[in-house]
């Protein structure tokens, strides 16, 4: 027990090999602060021990009256001062002190030995001021032996035990605000961590885009190699260049304007169709007050992308792609509407559409609709609807 309270000392005392040390005292001066309750604390806790000081006096000033004794309330008020406005003194140190104190549930007997410290230092602080309270009341606020240790006699003949419960009352108190900043402290720490891991998923989904994307375009370019289309395939490679560029610019964001994003997806038409000729057949109808909303970089391009992948393969020519977007109260409507076999299933390669409904949920959480169905034997139809306004992540 010695040792750990010499311990204790030690750890509130430490200072390193530092030429100014009166820095370094201050400096663990503040941090202690952090402990203390506040100065509205403070202030409701003097009015707190006034009013059961008031009580008390209250009580006994009636119960003198009922037994036929003389009594005045406020001579009552003054004679049990000393009892209760020591409690707004003692309780704020108590209530540090407890808040300092380290849980450690595979250390029982610190906890024990340190509450007992706290115990002994602030049972020892109240009894102390009480003693020379009642010693300086005693004797018209001069002190006089005499009246100490009448003093002393009123002391430790009286409830000790109340002033136990009292004291109990107020630790518990400090270990229930101990508690809750710890717990406070804990759920921003948790929400901070979440949040960098949804930043991170959200970068890998992102991430996994781009050699989807590379793949498919680095395919259609070696198409239009092997047809010998070596002016289309230069193009085609600009078209690359300005679309990997607007991907690096994009590096460490999640949204973009959707007027960045339409340049993007015009960028990666204009390589299909030198590749499939005509077998697009392009339809865009965008509202010119949606170009400014925010959307999720790529996305659109990866429902584009899915759609172009469905109608090219198709033997016909002029397979519709129709891009339809309107804006109607703070939501974004987005209308994609493209040709498929009568046989198509339309799953995609799986990559881009799982990647394009986790990316969804992750950055609006449930506050967006995504619907893919058949409209007939011969087309399909994409609809995705997005909020305006504030975001899940």
């Amino acid at each position: 027990m010695a040792c750990f309270l010499y311990r204790q000392l030690q750890c509130w005392t430490q200072t390193t090999d530092n030429p100014y040390p009166g820095r370094d005292y201050l400096t663990m001066f503040k941090k202690r602060l952090i402990y203390f309750p506040s100065l509205l604390f403070l202030l409701f806790n003097l009015i707190l021990w006034l009013l059961l000081n008031s009580v008390a006096a209250d009580n006994a000033h009636r119960m003198r009256l009922y037994y036929g004794q003389d009594s005045d309330y406020w001579s009552v008020w003054l004679e049990y001062l000393p009892w209760w406005i020591n409690w707004a003194v003692v309780a704020p140190i108590v209530i540090a002190l407890v808040r300092h104190i380290n849980i450690e549930k595979d250390l029982t007997y610190k906890f024990v030995a340190a509450n007992l410290l706290v115990l002994t230092v602030s049972m020892s602080l109240y009894w102390g001021l009480t003693l020379i309270l009642i010693t300086l009341m005693l004797n018209n606020y001069h002190f006089d032996m005499e009246a100490f240790f009448v003093a002393y006699e009123r002391l430790f003949t009286g409830l000790l035990h109340m002033d136990l419960l009292v004291y109990a009352a107020i630790a518990s108190l400090g270990f229930t605000m101990s508690y809750y900043t710890r717990a406070k402290i804990q759920a921003t720490y948790n929400q901070r961590l979440s949040n960098q891991l949804l930043k991170v998923e959200l970068q890998s989904l992102k991430a996994q885009l781009s050699p989807h994307f590379l793949f498919n375009t680095l395919n259609t370019i070696s198409g239009l190699i092997r047809l010998e289309h070596k002016d289309n395939a230069v193009k085609a490679i600009s078209e690359l260049s300005l679309m990997f560029r607007k991907v690096l610019e994009s590096q460490g964001i999640q949204l973009t304007s959707l007027r960045n994003e339409i340049e993007f997806i015009n960028s990666y038409l204009a390589i299909q169709k030198m590749r499939f000729e005509n077998k697009l057949d392009v339809d865009m109808d965008i509202s010119e007050q949606s170009l400014d909303v925010q959307v999720p970089f790529m996305l659109l391009h990866t429902l584009v992308e899915n759609a172009v992948q469905h109608g090219s393969q198709l033997e016909s020519d002029q397979n519709l792609l129709k891009l339809v977007i309107t804006i109607d109260d703070q939501v974004l409507s987005i209308h994609l509407i493209n040709k498929v076999a009568q046989h198509e299933t339309h799953q995609g390669f799986g990559i881009g559409l799982t990647n394009c409904k986790k990316r969804l949920q992750n950055i609006y959480g449930g506050n967006y609709t995504l619907i893919c169905n058949k409209t007939d034997d011969s087309h399909f139809e994409t609809i995705l609807i997005l909020p305006t306004g504030g975001l899940h992540a």
